[in-house]
């Protein structure tokens, strides 16, 4: 049908039967078409000016879902936005008013402290440079186990990715799906792309909670002599809010491992705690949600038995995530040393020992905090452990906003810049004819 023949009767169209032995139409239409083929540009047109018609109040409807949806996003950043710059001004306020028992830092004190322990800075920066190494290499070795290759350049690229949407979404949920389109685009297929983020999530996860138990227990007993008044602001906390982000952390991977060795025990698992959510309204959908969790888990702990075949590539991917884990642990000890804390008497070991604890049970204790790199929770937490830490006032706050770069705006800004120029150079690849797949890796 011609142009014009859509336009101008569109709305005189009621049934495109009734238009088959229609004939002034088409003589009135400036077109080469025959009279069949006007018949089923009448039938095309009906539909489209019914579906004009019939839409109604269910289109009103939805434009009135997507406007709410829209103005709960702008409320919901609002509230977060307001939320974090209302912490980063109580921390401000109570470390530059002048404490009891803590001196102002003079800038002496500060040229001292700096000229002494500036490369601790230098540590910190060297330990999130491990963090990346770490999950690239974990990436990288499962990628060798699965399909011969290394996929080295990839692996790297994929950590520094799943980092970055890991941290910029709420309860780092990002990530994975991310690193298993890297890989899947960049000549990792089938199902290696998706086993190797799921299993290295896993590990990390399974790592984390084995250091915070063993930290929980150390701590209660106190067994590296943490001085009091670092401990006692925390303790309670962490008997609380840890323990609550330990067994939070936990359940994925002992999900995966119930799975792997008892499937049917964990699918019943599975469904009972899915009944209790459902009874205290936290769960919707009891067995959508149920259904999907299985699956998940299920695919989960068939990644797991894949990584498991070889004792030597799951034990090296195991002992990387500790060391993933304590180098992110490791950047808080390095900016308390830089910015002066020091314990008369005690070695630097044992002080890295007492600081990696506290920290692991600081980030157990705000893991289930629904915001981007649990910002506002992570700052206030941590505030507290650096203005114990920190006998000066005044040094406090820049100490924990140094931390805060280091461990987290850092891994966003690299991210960013490495994600947008990777899209650019993925598509002057593409634009000059090169298969991404077939770029060829050791």
């Amino acid at each position: 049908m011609g142009k014009n023949f859509i336009e101008t009767n569109e709305n005189e169209i009621k049934n495109p039967e009734e238009q088959k032995n229609c004939s002034t139409l088409c003589k009135n239409c400036e077109c080469d078409l025959t009279h069949e083929e006007h018949i089923e540009r009448h039938k095309r047109a009906a539909k489209k000016a019914k579906g004009y018609k019939t839409r109604g109040t269910e289109g009103v409807q939805e434009d009135n879902v997507g406007k709410r949806q829209k103005i709960f996003k702008r409320i919901t950043v609002a509230v977060f936005i307001v939320f974090v710059v209302g912490v980063l001004a109580f921390t401000a306020y109570n470390d530059f008013s002048p404490g009891e028992g803590k001196e102002f830092a003079s800038p002496d004190a500060i040229n001292a402290i700096f000229s002494k322990g500036w490369y601790f800075l230098v540590c910190a920066l060297l330990s999130l440079c491990v963090q990346y190494s770490c999950k690239g290499l974990k990436i990288a070795i499962m990628c060798k186990s699965m399909t011969g290759r290394f996929h080295i350049k990839t692996s790297m690229e994929t950590g520094i990715i799943g980092t970055y949407y890991n941290n910029v979404t709420p309860l780092a949920v990002g990530g994975q799906p991310f690193e298993i389109y890297h890989l899947s685009k960049h000549g990792v297929h089938g199902g290696v792309a998706s086993s190797v983020p799921i299993a290295t999530f896993f590990l990390n996860q399974l790592a984390f909670v084995i250091l915070g138990i063993f930290s929980l227990v150390f701590i209660n007993a106190n067994t590296f002599n943490i001085p009091t008044e670092l401990i006692s602001p925390l303790i309670n906390v962490f008997n609380v809010l840890g323990i609550i982000g330990l067994v939070c952390c936990l359940f994925m991977p002992s999900m995966v491992i119930i799975f792997s060795l008892l499937p049917r025990v964990g699918a019943k698992l599975v469904r009972f705690v899915m009944k209790i959510g459902a009874k205290f309204r936290v769960v919707k959908n009891a067995e959508e949600t149920t259904a999907k969790t299985i699956t998940n888990v299920q695919h989960n702990a068939k990644c797991i038995r894949k990584i498991a075949t070889s004792p030597v590539v799951f034990f090296s991917t195991f002992l990387l995530s500790f060391v993933e884990n304590l180098a992110g642990s490791s950047i808080a000890f390095f900016v308390l040393k830089a910015f002066g804390y020091d314990l008369v008497g005690v070695p630097t070991f044992i002080e890295w020992v007492q600081i990696v604890q506290i920290v692991t049970l600081l980030y157990a204790s705000i893991t289930f905090i629904p915001t981007p790199g649990n910002a506002g929770a992570a700052d206030l937490s941590f505030y507290v452990l650096f203005s114990t830490g920190i006998t000066l006032s005044g040094l406090a706050f820049p100490a924990m906003l140094t931390w805060r770069i280091f461990s987290f705006y850092s891994t966003i800004i690299i991210g960013f810049v490495f994600t947008t120029l990777k899209k650019r150079s993925d598509k002057r690849k593409i634009a000059l004819g090169i298969s991404l797949e077939d770029i060829i890796e050791e």
